[in-house]
C-alpha cells in the first residue's frame, strides 16, 4: 500500500531535456544572424528575468561541436544551452510543486527555436537524476532482491546496483558517492519530437514514482 511507504529524502536532483535538430543550425550561427538568434531566445526568456548578463558564449570552443550559447535562468536555477546540433535545458533541484513553471520555461525555449528560428526537432530525451538517503531498511538489503548475489560470488558486497534498458526508457540504481549509504538514481526517457512537455512531465513523474515504490518509498 502507498500509505505504508516512506517519503523519499531526495538530495542533489537535476533534470535535463535534450533536443536534436533535423539539420544543424550553422546558417544562423555563421550566416551573420547571431544577433537574431540571441534576440529571439532572449525575448522568449524575458518573463523569467533573463538579462543580457545571463547570456554567455563558449569562448574556448575547439570545434563546431563545442560552439554553445548559454542562457542562465537564476530564478529557477536553470539554464538553456543552444548548440549547432540541438538545445539542452537543465534545472538543479527541481521539485514537482513547481512543475508548471519548468514546463512553461522549457516550452518557451523550444518554441523560440522551432517557431522563432524555424528549426525542426529530430528527437527529445529527458534525464532525471537524484540521490536518495537511506531509511530504516538499508539499500543494500533492498537491492539484493534484484540480483543473484551467490551466482556473482558477491554475497558480501558492500552495495548492489541495477541497470534496466528498454527501447525508449532506461533507469539505473547505483551506489551514491555523495550520500552515505544512499543510492543514486538516473531515469532516461526518449520521446518523439512532437511530444508535448505536459505529456513528458506526466511520464517522468510516473517513472520516478514507480521506481521509488519498488525501493519502498513514495514521493513527498
Amino acid at each position: 500500500m502507498t500509505t505504508d511507504l516512506i517519503a523519499a529524502d531526495i538530495q542533489q536532483a537535476y533534470f535535463e531535456h535534450r533536443t536534436s535538430f533535423k539539420t544543424p543550425i550553422a546558417p544562423l550561427f555563421y550566416g551573420g544572424r547571431q544577433g537574431e538568434v540571441i534576440s529571439v531566445v532572449h525575448k522568449a526568456l524575458t518573463p523569467w528575468g533573463v538579462g543580457l548578463e545571463n547570456i554567455f558564449w563558449n569562448q574556448a570552443a575547439k570545434n563546431l561541436g563545442e560552439v554553445q550559447l548559454t542562457f542562465g535562468v537564476p530564478l529557477l536555477l536553470a539554464s538553456i544551452q543552444l548548440s549547432l546540433s540541438g538545445m539542452t535545458m537543465n534545472a538543479l533541484n527541481p521539485d514537482w510543486s513547481r512543475a508548471s513553471q519548468f514546463i512553461s520555461l522549457f516550452k518557451a525555449g523550444v518554441e523560440a527555436v522551432t517557431v522563432g528560428l524555424g528549426q525542426e526537432l529530430q528527437s527529445q530525451q529527458t534525464t532525471l537524476g537524484f540521490h536518495v538517503k537511506p531509511a530504516a531498511t538499508p539499500f543494500r538489503a533492498i537491492l539484493k532482491q534484484f540480483v543473484n548475489a551467490p551466482l556473482l560470488d558477491s554475497e558480501n558486497a558492500e552495495m548492489f546496483g541495477v541497470s534496466v534498458y528498454h527501447r525508449d526508457f532506461t533507469y539505473v540504481i547505483d551506489k551514491s558517492v555523495t550520500v552515505p549509504e544512499g543510492v543514486f538514481i538516473r531515469l532516461i526517457r526518449v520521446f518523439s519530437p512532437s511530444t508535448a512537455f505536459e505529456e513528458m512531465a506526466a511520464a517522468i513523474y510516473k517513472d520516478e514514482e514507480t521506481l521509488l515504490r519498488r525501493l519502498g518509498f513514495k514521493l513527498q
